[in-house]
């Protein structure tokens, strides 16, 4: 068998997980402008605990569904998925993305819109640093060229001036530091774990813990929730139980510092969506974000083929 033919499947699975990663991104970029007009229906905690419990839903009727066709609807090979080191590993999952969520939304409270989402996305340089120190990743040259191309995108795209940092930005840093650290955790359990059991105590858990700040902190109404409930259904679907789970799926073999690079796209089509749903105009200064950021995931996949060349000639 030929070198080539060894390294096919590596492409594959490489590209697969790429496409997985951008689908991911494009639907939280689409998801922005749900996420923003549902908060003219609802408070943000009671918007999360909302979409979040849909979205573990989906994941618990898919993993029955697949359950049912693997082991003829076995109610012990169901419950089995639903270990304990699962429902560890997913509380823990669980409550980071909670935080990074619900910081998110209070730092957007206190800071402009742009400087928030230019500073929260600036988890795309603590993933690879978080990698180094931690797991002791070292990322190749052109992935560290992809995520400072990423990070002058997301400069020209979301900041019209220089960035002065306020006592109040460490909200949004704060919520940098989470994301990355939610990439983190799932590329650590993913691989050992079914996905659609880890990610449905992952969504129940940011579901419950939301609730109960929602109760605390706000004064959640029920026509708020029937008014709201195309926005619900939207980020609880798809930014929840589709794109959450596609990111975890490729996360089980997926560069975490590469990964996060692909999710700055989100940011490119969330404007893109802006422009077309909502009228907004595109500046200069935002189409070089833009190019830039498409540029920077180009980049990063630099390494990746490389490596694959380079086994089919050895």
């Amino acid at each position: 068998m030929s070198n080539a033919n060894i390294t096919a499947p590596a492409a594959k699975t490489g590209i697969a997980c790429n496409l997985m990663l951008l689908s991911a991104a494009i639907i939280w970029g689409v998801g922005v402008t749900a996420q923003s007009a549902a908060l003219g229906h609802l408070t943000p905690f009671a918007f999360n605990a909302a979409r979040f419990f849909l979205g573990g839903s989906i994941a618990l009727g898919s993993l029955y569904v697949f359950t049912r066709r693997q082991a003829l609807a076995d109610k012990a090979v169901f419950a089995s998925k639903f270990d304990k080191a699962t429902l560890k590993a997913g509380v823990i999952c669980g409550g980071v993305l909670c935080l990074a969520i619900n910081l998110m939304q209070f730092a957007l409270m206190f800071t402009p819109v742009a400087k928030a989402s230019f500073i929260i996305s600036l988890y795309v340089i603590m993933v690879p640093i978080a990698s180094l120190l931690l797991f002791k990743r070292r990322p190749p040259v052109f992935v560290w060229a992809g995520m400072s191309i990423a990070v002058a995108g997301m400069y020209f795209l979301t900041l019209s001036g220089g960035v002065d940092f306020a006592p109040r930005d460490i909200l949004p840093f704060l919520s940098g530091v989470g994301f990355a650290a939610q990439i983190l955790v799932i590329k650590h359990y993913s691989p050992k774990h079914n996905i659609f059991a880890l990610a449905c105590v992952q969504f129940y858990v940011v579901s419950a813990i939301s609730l109960i700040l929602a109760f605390i902190f706000e004064a959640p109404s029920p026509a708020g929730l029937i008014t709201g409930l195309p926005f619900i259904l939207y980020t609880g679907v798809l930014s929840s139980g589709v794109a959450f789970i596609l990111q975890m799926k490729a996360l089980k073999t997926a560069d975490p510092t590469v990964a996060a690079i692909i999710f700055s796209s989100e940011t490119v089509v969330a404007t893109t969506a802006g422009w077309i749903l909502l009228g907004q105009i595109l500046t200069g200064r935002e189409l070089i974000g833009c190019g830039l950021i498409l540029t920077a995931v180009l980049v990063a996949q630099i390494p990746v083929k490389s490596k694959i060349k380079a086994e089919a000639q050895a």
